[in-house]
This record gives C-alpha cells, structure tokens and sequence, in this order.
C-alpha cells in the first residue's frame, strides 16, 4: 500500500493549459474531462511507498497528441511552456 498516490491530467490549448482532471489524497477529485480544442493531454501520476522516503517515490509522465498538426502543438509548447503540476 502506497503511503501517497495522486494524478493529475492537464490539456494543451489555444489559451494555455487547463485541468481536465486529479485525485488527490485528501479525497478531493475532479473527473477528467477534455477541454474543447485540446491539441494534447500531458498525465503525471505520483506515488510514495509506504515509508515515504524519497527513494521511494515514483513520478511517471505521460503525453499523447491529439491532433495531427505537430507545428501547432510545438507553437503552444513554445508559447506555454510544460504544465505545472499541483501533484
């Protein structure tokens, strides 16, 4: 059992990046849900074993384009930066 486990998805749009969904260990939760004009999604997943050291922590990033237009998403990249992750 994992002493903490959250997530946390985030979308790329025209005007920057927006939540589309989280758990969080203190039971607050938001369902995800895809922005309209959502070019990709970007997922951090955190785990903490059981003793909570830093050895023990787990960060694992995922990301997937949802659009065909790589120049448009590179632009927004460009324009926005990564996403800041509230996990």
């Amino acid at each position: 059992m994992a002493a903490s486990d959250e997530w946390e998805i985030q979308y790329l749009t025209e005007s920057g990046w927006v939540i589309g969904g989280y758990k969080l260990d203190c039971g607050d939760q938001k369902n995800d849900a895809q922005p309209e004009g959502a070019v990709m999604w970007v997922r951090r997943h955190v785990i903490v074993g059981k003793l909570g050291a830093p050895s023990s922590m787990r960060v694992n990033d995922s990301r997937s384009n949802l659009i065909q237009d790589v120049e448009t998403i590179n632009a927004l990249l460009l324009k926005y930066g990564e996403p800041q992750f509230g996990v």
